[in-house]
């Protein structure tokens, strides 16, 4: 990578890199590029995705919909506004 790229990408990502960790910081990059287009040449046009790497069965619930009937229960110990719960501040 060049010096002039990769004051880009610095200027591009809002980075300040100390002087002392300015060239580790640049191998390290580079050699992560030369990772990926390593893995670029590797040709899988006859590999089928994968989402995951074992097969999981699609195990599905039923939907349905259920009426609860305690309403006031729940809401018995919460503070609310005009049929809305308040929530801790955070």
């Amino acid at each position: 990578m060049e010096d002039a790229e990769f004051d880009r990408l610095l200027k591009v990502c809002r980075l300040k890199v100390p002087a002392k960790q300015r060239e580790k910081l640049k191998k390290d990059t580079d050699d992560i590029l030369r990772y990926f287009d390593k893995i670029s040449e590797v040709k899988c046009d006859d590999v089928d995705p994968a989402f995951h790497s074992i097969d999981i069965p699609g195990q599905y619930r039923e939907d349905r919909q259920v009426k609860f009937e305690d309403v006031e229960g729940i809401l018995k110990n919460t503070k609310t506004y005009r049929f809305f719960v308040i929530g801790p501040k955070i």
